[in-house]
């Protein structure tokens, strides 16, 4: 009976996810500044409409959901999709800014409280007469000019002078962005990535002025959202519970709130290695040299994620230290007839394409055991995930994922592909090209696990 119960779970699952056009999962009318999508420009954020559905899709199908996980958090999407339903989320990530940035939209959402600060830290910016520059990190005149450097500092003075946590929060996210649009680095690309000379000759930005507009257009976001949310809000704050954790999924996933155990997963790891894909180290690395890590949380203040431009990136999936290669292969082509067949193909480039694929789903895989075990027995887990190329093969990330999972008695429900028309992110990069598509992939954990 139960059997038969979870099965018609499924198929509405399915039936729903089917009447959905190709259209509406390319995302083709979608609003770019969505749940506070546009707080800062993340790199390869997932996009709202298209979590709030999937997230919809198995909370009305299945009854007792209660506590979402994401394991690979990112700018929030996850979480802010999860707060329309007035869900409890779990959200953790290796990168201190996506802790800050998620931390942030989590509230409280009081504008009030705000605005009046808005016009302090405008006015102490306005009164600020020192000349001083509050960051000190290797090459740092060679992304910031003198007046840039100046500004950005009288803003971080003005944030810290702030008595309430999340209030400054709120402002290091504008100064995050501050620091992106007005650095010498290129915003076309998520990598570090110099102007070219005679570009930044001619380039004259106030960071005050940037930061300026930044902060005013993310009240209006705050604003936008808080009305969006308003059944889910006591006050100024969300009804249900929210926590962010700076945490290495592969280590340890922190339990949810009032429960042993998840009732839905929805997340959409990175596609490849940080340092061949999406540099989301390296996109953060200048922005946290402004911020006060301390105010993100105590372990980033304590860490030394800044210590070289790669730093978070190598502490990601597949960054780490250098795996034996051989035995690494063994052991997943044990696990993956999928992955066996692929790094064959890769075998005659130079070893480093195929350590990192292989260090990659090595890593992969060992975010899969504490995962599928904090997930409760028939709870459902949905994957979005890229396939990219190397060495002008595909890696299937996709399919290699549902066999390691299969191995953990997790059951594919429901495949399928959506366009990327909307992703801040390369076609390509020096090691492989990226996706023009991404596999949406609904598994169960069976009730026996």
């Amino acid at each position: 009976m139960e059997d038969r119960r979870l099965q018609a779970v499924d198929r509405e699952i399915e039936k729903r996810i089917d009447s959905y056009s190709d259209e509406f999962w390319a995302s083709v009318d979608r609003d770019p500044r969505e749940d506070m999508h546009a707080y800062m420009q993340y790199p390869a954020m997932t996009v709202p409409e298209i979590q709030r559905e999937l997230v919809k899709v198995v909370y009305e199908s299945q009854a007792g959901i209660k506590n979402v996980l994401d394991p690979f958090v990112g700018a929030a999407t996850t979480m802010t999709s999860c707060m329309s339903f007035g869900l409890d989320f779990t959200g953790q990530d290796i990168n201190p800014l996506a802790v800050l940035v998620s931390r942030t939209k989590a509230g409280p959402f009081d504008e009030q409280v705000l605005e009046e600060s808005k016009k302090r830290v405008f006015a102490a910016i306005t009164a600020d007469t020192l000349t001083g520059v509050e960051a000190d990190f290797p090459n740092i005149d060679k992304w910031f000019q003198p007046h840039v450097k100046i500004g950005l500092s009288k803003i971080r003075r003005a944030i810290r002078a702030q008595d309430q946590l999340w209030v400054r929060r709120f402002f290091w996210v504008a100064l995050a962005e501050t620091v992106r649009l007005t650095s010498n680095s290129r915003t076309s690309t998520y990598k570090l990535h110099i102007r070219p000379a005679d570009e930044l000759k001619s380039r004259s930005l106030s960071a005050v002025e940037v930061f300026q507009e930044v902060v005013l257009q993310n009240l209006e976001d705050l604003k936008g959202f808080k009305c969006a949310l308003q059944e889910h809000i006591d006050g100024n704050t969300y009804k249900g519970r929210l926590a962010i954790h700076l945490q290495d999924s592969s280590e340890e996933i922190f339990q949810p709130h009032g429960a042993s155990q998840y009732d839905l997963l929805i997340t959409s790891p990175p596609y490849g290695d940080n340092l061949s894909t999406v540099t989301y180290g390296q996109f953060s690395y200048l922005p946290l040299q402004w911020i006060d890590l301390a105010d993100i949380d105590l372990k980033a203040a304590e860490g030394d994620w800044l210590r070289t431009t790669q730093e978070i990136d190598r502490r990601s999936l597949g960054g780490g230290t250098r795996v034996e290669l051989e035995p690494a292969i063994m052991h997943l082509a044990e696990r993956s007839p999928t992955y066996e067949t692929t790094i064959e193909k890769l075998g005659d480039l130079p070893k480093d394409r195929p350590a990192r694929v292989t260090s990659f789903l090595l890593d992969l895989d060992k975010t899969l055991a504490p995962i599928v075990e904090i997930m409760r027995p028939n709870a459902y887990l949905i994957w979005i995930v890229g396939n990219r190329h190397v060495g002008g093969e595909e890696i299937p990330t996709d399919k290699v994922l549902e066999e390691l999972l299969k191995l953990r008695d997790v059951k594919l429900i429901k495949r399928f592909n959506r366009q990327i028309l909307y992703r801040r992110m390369a076609a390509r990069n020096q090691r492989a090209s990226m996706m023009r598509k991404e596999h949406i992939l609904v598994f169960r954990k069976q009730g026996g696990s």
